[in-house]
């Protein structure tokens, strides 16, 4: 069974009155939702996150996990 709706639904072309509000506090080590790994994290986790950061999964392969550390973990 299909159901109406019977609401005004904005125009595509229309956009909100008010920007998103922000998602937290950046402190520039990369995006809000992407948490640092500590540093005993296994080298999987530390691939993961520099893949997450922008990084190609096949050279993060290839960096040990303190050339991941180096290039990615650095705190600000």
């Amino acid at each position: 069974m299909m159901l109406r709706r019977y609401h005004d639904r904005p125009d595509a072309d229309e956009q909100p009155d008010e920007p998103p509000p922000p998602s937290g506090d950046n402190d520039g080590n990369g995006p809000d939702d992407i948490e640092r790994p500590a540093r005993s994290a296994s080298k999987g986790e530390w691939i993961g996150y520099a893949v997450a950061l922008g990084a190609e999964q096949a050279a993060a392969e290839q960096l040990t996990k303190e050339q991941l550390i180096e290039q990615y973990g650095a705190e600000g």
